[in-house]
Formats: structure tokens, sequence, C-alpha cells
């Protein structure tokens, strides 16, 4: 911040920071639970960044740097994608494992943003029945982060008249 004078762009460094300090921390984890949460959380965040920065008209540069390193997404393609524009994320990620994060693109930005928490929800749900880890804890308290978040939610659209089609598309998927 000092150098640069660029608080945006110390909030990606920050933020890139703690993408990485969650994918180091899964690589020591014994639980495939652990692997997977950083695995998805790290690859849903770069997504959610070249979305945003492709709105907001940022440049390569900026993406790589705010992006971090995981498994499932070759962030340098990714990036390229954003430069290029929205059908061109959507062309890259139908031919990962997120591809429903490229229909949720074309459907809304809200639709957008329940995919992606639904894509978390969606990787703790195996834990329900494998008792004998640190899994179904985890998948817990994630779940009811999942709910808290859809509360607000719906009581913010509520708050605010939205309509009952407008908060459906919202409202998030449980782990029940």
């Amino acid at each position: 911040m000092a150098q640069a004078g660029d608080g945006q762009m110390c909030d990606a460094v920050i933020d890139r920071g703690t993408l990485l300090a969650i994918m180091q921390a899964a690589k020591k984890a014994d639980d495939s639970l652990l692997r997977d949460y950083a695995e998805t959380t790290v690859a849903v965040a770069d997504i959610k960044i070249a979305v945003r920065s492709m709105k907001t008209g940022k440049n390569k540069d900026f993406m790589k740097r705010a992006m971090a390193e995981c498994n499932t997404l070759d962030i340098d393609r990714l990036a390229t994608a954003a430069v290029a524009g929205m059908e061109e994320i959507e062309r890259y990620l139908a031919d990962t494992a997120y591809a429903g994060g490229a229909e949720a693109l074309s459907e809304s930005a809200s639709a957008f943003e329940r995919w992606c928490d639904n894509r978390i929800i969606e990787t703790i749900k195996p834990q329900k029945y494998n008792p004998f880890t640190v899994g179904p804890i985890v998948a817990y308290i994630l779940a009811r982060l999942n709910e808290i978040k859809t509360v607000r939610i719906i009581l913010t659209c509520k708050l605010n008249q939205l309509p009952e089609e407008a908060i459906r598309e919202r409202v998030r998927e449980m782990y029940v």
C-alpha cells in the first residue's frame, strides 16, 4: 500500500495470500474433505475474481496477481478468457469441473453467486455418511454458515420488497 498506493491491489494481494494459505493447509491435511473444500473454495474464488475483473475492465496481470493456483483450473487460461469477455469465461468453464458455473453465469449474476455457494455445499454433502473423520463436524459448521447466509438473503430481499421469484433465485441449497 505504501509503495503503490493502490488499495484495490492491496486487497487482491491479501486475498490471494489467504487463498494460497488455504491450499497449503489442505496439502498438509489428512482428511479428504479439507482438501476438497480447499480446492473448491480456491477455484470458486478464482472464477469470481475473473468474472468481477472482466466486469470492471481489469487486465490479465491484475487477475493473475489476484488469483491463486489450484488443481482444477488453469488461472492463465481463465484470466485470458476473462480479458476476452463473459462468453469466453463461460466457454472455458464449460470444459472444466465447473461447467455449472458457466450455465449460472449465462442465467444471471444472482444465479452465479448461488451456484458458487451451492458448489461448496455439494463438496461437503458426502460427509454426512462418513462418521469416523472430522468431515461431518466441518461440514456441519459450513452448512450452518450457509444457512445463516441464506436467512440474511431472504430477510434482505423481504426488507427491499423483492418479488418471491427474485428471492427464490437467490436461495442457496441446504445441507440437509
